[in-house]
């Protein structure tokens, strides 16, 4: 290898939007060169193999050709001024350094690649310069370059598209990037997965069932879904032929449908919810509707009502052909609106849903518009997001503007763009998907007949609703498909449509007082206007998106994200890595946070650069993040509340101490130097206990806005009694090495001892991400039990909570989680740090291995003891912790910046 070595050659050639071009070789050598990327400062850039084929190296003697690279590169950590190097990742040898120095690393714009439908790529620039020269735009996939657009830099913001090549629509996934012409970063990316198929599915109705083409529609993965979540369920494997011929109905489709197999519909004595479909003929529209009702998973229990307008189709006999189907039938015509009254009046839900027959519903459609009222008794009406046939948005909740006038939000945009996917409360919802608490329905007094026979009959309820004091909320976790159209037509001077235009003033004179206040229409400030009943809006930025369950840090954001909604914020939520986490996105945005991801933001810097001109007030967690956007913030004139986790440099201190490292003690300095500079550029300052405050205090010497972060602690019930549980448990999540620490001085130090003395006692060992070597401590006295699905089993089975931490900073909120559990424990000084728990009052606190011993000994043996501390800690849980004190104390920490809410 050493003589290969020594001919090791390569050149940079290109570096733009963000992907290095150039190649690499030993020569004599045709295998490919795998390639690390840095700048001239050692900072790790990216990496990648050079093993692309370029006929000009081939005829310069470069082996056969096959050496050129071109791969992406992180420019978000570059600095202006320095060289990029490339070593061969396999021997850290040099290859080539750049022969230019990084510049232009700001960007001059922001690119959201939104979707790919056919062979059209949309996207959105926003601008960020203000000088008055053009830019192109280069659109690349690997080392091809697909387009190019040039925009100018006096637009703030707008929308355009390319037409991506034939090639690329292979049905294989591709990554799209956008760069800016002489601009080194990267500024927007894309994975898109093309479709040869450029043929509207509305004409391709003939070959739905055909090999090759079931899976083609956007709607085919909703079924997918549905039929997945069915078939894992045990309860509906009776239900498997039924099952299978309403997949079979959807895949099939409504159009030119002639014949309706039967099936029948779960039979409900006392259904949750009532789902009531308005139909007037066009059965194969409303039998299609019921199929996906039927397929669609979900846990809410529910009876179908039928609300035929006097059909003269199959609709007539429809509680034939589909089983266990209500059906409300008029005498006479009453036409949409008073036939959705009267078909109210046989729900026996609590829940009222009205349902188009031209829509197609996905799972947990129903769950979640129902979930948002259980969760708030004053939720009044919610409403599904609405896609069109080709799965982009049709609607997400609705807006009325000061001229009465009402938008669908986010109209033929991106579903999946995080705007529109946050429950928020909006000026209305639309009858084609939506619920109303049945009592609210009654209150209200149903639909206002003077919106008879249609149209506007929704917007008004919407409005009564809130009225009455309740919330309207858009659900965008529930997803319905809507034929738009089929029902009545889009011409509104022709039938039943025409009362559209009729009923909009009605609806204008009678809540001219509600809307005039409002804003003109304006697609620039929709971003704005979608959000209502807000006081002010709140930036929250970490490190990664909470994952309840997983660490005490996680269990904190949410809950001081809560007390914030409960404030009355908008609160959009930004990590700092970007990354979409599945469900625990999904948490945040259920409870009605934004979350910003990508490829919708590219970095924190494009968050800043795009939204901080809206927001009023960025709360920051953990020092490390804030040190990097506090100046570019506090430069905005925005105030900033900086919570510090715990106080990593007295966290690092503690461990380099325990463990006599000198290397680790000169790098806690540091940290201590860069954190305290972060407490002196901020508006607030917010730690989980009174010793980290002093410990602040006591470095940077001057008056500081402190505050305690308040923490919740929700009760639990109390579970078995003392004689009912066994052995002692620790909890923790092992990414964090102060719980590792706990767990080797307990399992090493203590329980040898203690197993001498008291064998009977076992050690359960619980939590995350354990190190291998945690397998090798099970004994007869430890058990090594992995993650916890439910905390239930860590406070309930076991007699008591242990907390040996020997370093650590902040409040421990595993400890809290015994509090809330009125779990008794034994804990360290530094665990007991901001709890207010006191040794020999609610706790023990043990020191040494010896006190450890005797205090699980003590505890362990004495139900008189146990029993006191258990009632102790549920009292100080509820006095300290609770959910209305802490709303209380945040309230005071954004006034302390002058935020102020009038909740």
């Amino acid at each position: 290898m050493s003589d290969l070595e020594s001919t090791l050659k390569g050149h940079i050639d290109r570096f733009e939007g963000g992907v290095l071009q150039g190649w690499a070789a030993r020569i004599g050598d045709e295998s490919p060169v795998n390639l690390a990327v840095y700048d001239d400062q050692g900072v790790f850039l990216g990496e990648g193999v050079a093993d692309l084929y370029r006929k000009d190296l081939e005829s310069g003697g470069i082996n056969k050709g096959n050496h050129a690279f071109s791969f992406q590169v992180n420019t978000l950590l570059m600095e202006e001024g320095r060289s990029i190097i490339i070593k061969c990742k396999q021997t850290d040898k040099f290859v080539a350094k750049s022969r230019f120095e990084i510049e232009n690393i700001k960007p001059s714009a922001s690119v959201v690649v939104e979707h790919l439908l056919g062979n059209k790529l949309s996207f959105t620039i926003y601008n960020h310069s203000i000088d008055d020269e053009s830019k192109i735009l280069t659109f690349s996939i690997g080392k091809e370059k697909i387009g190019t657009y040039e925009f100018s830099k006096k637009e703030k913001m707008h929308s355009s598209h390319i037409w991506v090549p034939a090639k690329f629509l292979d049905n294989a996934y591709h990554v799209i990037n956008v760069g800016i012409q002489g601009e080194v970063g990267s500024y927007g990316r894309l994975e898109i997965k093309g479709d040869p198929i450029l043929t509207p599915w509305d004409f391709l109705n003939h070959s739905r069932k055909e090999a090759h083409f079931i899976s083609k529609p956007a709607s085919a993965d909703g079924r997918y879904e549905s039929l997945t979540l069915n078939l894992s369920d045990s309860n509906r494997v009776s239900d498997i032929k039924d099952l299978s011929i309403a997949h079979t109905v959807l895949v099939e489709g409504y159009q030119g449908r002639k014949v309706y197999p039967s099936f029948s519909l779960p039979k409900v004595e006392s259904p949750e919810a009532s789902i009531i479909i308005p139909a007037y003929n066009k059965f194969e529209l409303t039998y299609h509707c019921i199929a996906s009702v039927f397929l669609a998973y979900n846990k809410t229990s529910f009876e179908v009502i039928l609300a035929d307008d006097c059909s003269t189709d199959e609709t007539a006999k429809a509680e034939e052909i589909i089983g266990n189907l209500v059906v409300s039938r008029n005498e006479e015509n009453l036409r949409f609106l008073k036939s959705c009254n009267k078909a109210s009046e046989l729900a026996k839900g609590d829940y009222v849903i009205f349902l188009n027959n031209d829509t197609e519903v996905k799972s947990h459609w129903l769950d979640e518009l129902v979930a948002q009222h259980k969760a708030d008794e004053h939720v009044g009406l919610t409403g599904s997001k609405l896609l069109n046939l080709d799965g982009t948005l049709q609607e997400a909740g609705g807006i009325v503007w000061a001229t009465g006038e009402p938008w669908n939000a986010g109209r033929n945009g991106n579903p999946f763009d995080p705007a529109w996917n946050y429950v928020r409360e909006v000026d209305y919802v639309t009858g084609a998907a939506m619920c109303v608490t049945k009592s609210v329905w009654e209150e209200v007094g149903k639909f206002s007949e003077e919106y008879a026979p249609c149209y506007y009959e929704d917007t008004d309820l919407s409005f009564k609703v809130r009225d009455a004091g309740y919330k309207v909320l858009y659900v965008p976790h529930s997803e319905v498909i809507h034929f738009e159209g089929q029902s009545h037509g889009t011409d509104v001077t022709k039938g039943l449509k025409q009362y559209q235009v009729v009923n909009e003033t009605t609806f204008r004179r009678k809540w001219f007082n509600t809307y005039k206040k409002g804003s003109k229409p304006s697609l620039s400030t929709m971003h704005l206007e979608k959000d209502r009943n807000i006081e002010q809006r709140i930036l929250v930025i970490d490190y990664a998106t909470p994952m309840q369950g997983m660490d005490a840090g996680s269990h904190a954001a949410l809950q001081e994200i809560k007390m914030m909604l409960a404030l009355g914020f908008k609160v959009t939520f930004v990590p700092a890595n970007l990354a979409p986490m599945g469900k625990y996105t999904s948490v945040l945005q259920k409870m009605g946070v934004e979350v910003l991801y990508v490829p919708f933001y590219y970095s924190l810097d494009d968050v800043l650069q795009r939204r901080l001109g809206e927001i009023d007030a960025v709360y920051i967690t953990r020092y490390d993040v804030a040190q990097k956007y506090v100046d570019v913030i506090k430069e905005s004139g925005k105030p900033i509340l900086f919570n510090n986790a715990d106080l990593h440099f007295l966290r690092e201190i503690r461990a380099a101490l325990v463990n006599n490292d000198e290397e680790a003690m000169d790098l806690a300095l540091l940290t201590r130097d860069e954190e305290l500079e972060v407490c002196q550029k901020v508006d607030a300052i917010l730690t989980y206990n009174t010793t980290e405050q002093a410990v602040i205090s006591s470095h940077i010497a001057q008056e500081a806005n402190m505050h305690i972060t308040p923490w919740i602690v929700e009760p639990k019930d109390s579970g078995p009694q003392f004689h009912e549980r066994e052995g002692i448990a620790f909890l923790g999540g092992y990414n964090h090495k102060p719980n590792t620490e706990a767990v080797e001085y307990m399992v090493k130090e203590v329980m040898p001892k203690l197993k001498v003395r008291r064998p009977d006692i076992t050690f359960f060992i619980y939590g995350s991400k354990m190190p291998e070597h945690f397998k090798d401590f099970e004994t007869d006295n430890v058990k090594v039990k992995g993650f916890a699905e439910t905390l239930d089993g860590v406070y309930h089975d076991h007699k008591v909570f242990i907390a040996p931490l020997l370093s650590g900073a902040g409040i421990k909120g595993k400890v809290l989680d015994a509090l809330a559990y009125a779990t008794p424990t034994i804990l360290t000084p530094i665990a007991a740090e901001g709890t207010g728990l006191t040794n020999g009052i609610n706790t023990i606190i043990a020191d040494d291995v010896d006190e450890w011993i005797e205090a699980i000994i003590k505890l362990y043996d004495d139900d008189k003891l146990w029993k006191q501390f258990s009632e102790n800690s549920e009292i100080l849980a509820r006095e300290n912790f609770s959910y209305q004190n802490g709303v209380k104390k945040m309230r005071k920490i954004f006034e302390s910046v002058g935020i102020f809410t009038s909740l």
